[in-house]
């Protein structure tokens, strides 16, 4: 599947860090491979992806890219954002947020 990434000069990216439980990683990972898609449809959403650290058991990145920070701040408060969230997997696959950045594009 191909995705084709905004390059727009607004583009706005979040990367959130989580941690879980190594025994609950695969269950983590499943829950985001089935995950109901509520963001696709939210204005200004462009892409997501999630990474696996390879160096450190238990760790991932989460990068999400907006066509700008108002984007962003509206989906975390919206309806969506709270049903996806509700479907969190319970300990140990629970992923606990231990970093969150945010970048502005400036160039391509």
């Amino acid at each position: 599947m191909s995705h084709h990434l905004d390059h727009s000069p607004a583009a706005f990216v979040v990367a959130s860090e989580l941690a879980v439980d190594p025994d609950g990683a695969s269950t983590l990972e499943d829950a985001f491979r089935g995950r109901l898609g509520q963001v696709e449809g939210h204005p200004g959403f462009q892409h997501l992806e999630v990474w696996r650290d390879n160096s450190s058991e238990g760790s991932y990145l989460m990068i999400t890219w907006w066509d700008d920070e108002t984007a962003f701040r509206t989906y975390m408060r919206s309806p969506e954002h709270r049903v996806s969230h509700d479907r969190i997997p319970t300990e140990p696959a629970r992923a606990r947020g231990v970093g969150l950045r945010r970048f502005t594009r400036v160039a391509t």
